[in-house]
């Protein structure tokens, strides 16, 4: 296996970064205006991640749910989220 350099790595890199900036045009724009589109996108990659991870949580607890709900468990800890149980159930 070569051994990598700092060099190389740097340099691969740099060519990433530059690759992304031609890529969606940000080459062409200020420095704070790259700033302020990378945060934005960072931003919309950050409430994409939570919101994908909270959707995921949720739909496994429910097939669970249903799984379980074929087999005549009745388990409240097994109930989906935001469904509570009545007084009168």
């Amino acid at each position: 296996m070569p051994k990598l350099s700092f060099s190389r790595i740097g340099t691969w890199i740099r060519s990433k970064i530059f690759l992304y900036n031609v890529t969606y045009g940000l080459y062409m724009l200020d420095w704070w205006e790259r700033y302020l589109f990378n945060t934005i996108m960072i931003l919309l990659l950050c409430v994409l991640c939570y919101n994908g991870s909270r959707f995921t949580v949720e739909s496994v607890k429910r097939l669970i749910w249903y799984m379980r709900a074929e087999t005549g468990e009745d388990n409240f800890m097994t109930m989906p989220m935001g469904h509570h149980r009545s007084p009168s159930d």
